[in-house]
């Protein structure tokens, strides 16, 4: 079952859609009344633990110029991967390919990516400031719609729920040492896994076989009679079940009689035949015992359809050759 290697790459591409929702947010400083623009900074994110970053500016307490502009800085990682049965789907649905080849997948399954997205700052305010550009986004929603599977050429919505936000300041160590606020948020993204992508093979050749019903109570049916008995049999005779023709509770018309007179074939068939029963023919008066009949159905035509020439592509100009064999 998990011999067939494939990598759609979905976990990374979910991290990357999820970065890339807050690598344009900006952070403004101002002089001390707030009438003047110092600096603006784009607020640099990576895919990391807060604890590596925080640990990188406790290992310079100096604050040299090196480690000041990871001030502010926005960290993010997956905390947690968790199965979602309220969106699961029928398991053996296929979506088929919107970018014109031959490829189909079967449905994704659903999960649940819980992210944090840990904002570092040097100050309560300069977090708020980068904190109250994300929140009015979330609604609690916030839904990008991507192409996830390039090949397959379907878009899909993919929300992102923020569900709290949490305010961590470190106050320990003297009035020189730097304070350390941490403004950390946790989302939840709706995402899917899919499979292997197929391929499906061009059909390049098409049987049609139509059948005669072999059963032997349908009106108009052939069926093939195992019998044993004494008595002369004729071709095209009556042979029924019952007291005379017509009360008989089934009746065909004999097609053909085998030498030994041991198998007959009848057609036009009417009513049920019983087996272990005897069977009558209406014009010399012999009788039988039935003792098995053939309900199989009987092919009657057979039909082949080639597309024409026999390497034509779905997308070239090509007609059919249809060979017919009767049996």
């Amino acid at each position: 079952m998990l011999a067939s290697h494939f990598y759609n790459r979905l976990k990374r591409k979910y991290i990357t859609l999820f970065g890339s929702i807050f690598n344009d947010i900006t952070f403004i400083r101002y002089n001390s009344a707030f009438t003047t623009e110092i600096e603006r900074i784009k607020v640099p994110i990576a895919y990391s633990p807060k604890e590596k970053w925080l640990m990188k500016l406790q290992s310079d307490p100096e604050l040299t110029k090196s480690t000041q502009i990871a001030m502010p800085r926005m960290a993010f990682n997956v905390v947690s991967m968790n199965y979602d049965p309220s969106r699961k789907q029928q398991s053996l649905l296929h979506m088929p390919s919107l970018a014109g080849v031959r490829n189909s997948q079967y449905v994704g399954v659903p999960y649940d990516l819980t992210f944090e997205l840990n904002i570092l700052t040097r100050s309560i305010d300069d977090g708020d400031q980068i904190v109250e550009q994300i929140l009015p986004m979330f609604n609690p929603d916030y839904t990008p719609t991507v192409n996830l599977m390039t090949t397959m050429g379907y878009l899909k919505d993919i929300p992102v729920i923020l569900n709290d936000v949490n305010q961590e300041i470190d106050w320990e160590g003297d009035f020189d040492t730097m304070r350390n606020v941490v403004n950390t948020l946790t989302f939840t993204m709706k995402v899917y896994f899919w499979g292997p992508i197929n391929t499906a093979k061009i059909i390049r050749k098409v049987f049609a076989n139509t059948y005669l019903d072999g059963s032997l109570s349908a009106g108009g049916s052939i069926s093939k009679m195992n019998i044993s008995g004494n008595g002369r049999i004729k071709m095209e005779d009556v042979v029924f079940q019952g007291d005379s023709v017509q009360t008989a509770t089934a009746a065909g018309t004999v097609l053909s009689i085998n030498d030994s007179n041991t198998v007959i074939v009848i057609g036009g068939t009417q009513g049920n035949f019983i087996t272990n029963s005897i069977i009558h023919f209406a014009s010399t008066n012999a009788a039988y015992n039935l003792v098995s009949f053939d309900a199989t159905p009987r092919k009657a035509v057979s039909i082949k359809i080639e597309p024409n020439p026999i390497d034509a592509e779905p997308e070239d100009d090509f007609g059919y050759s249809i060979t017919q064999t009767e049996y």
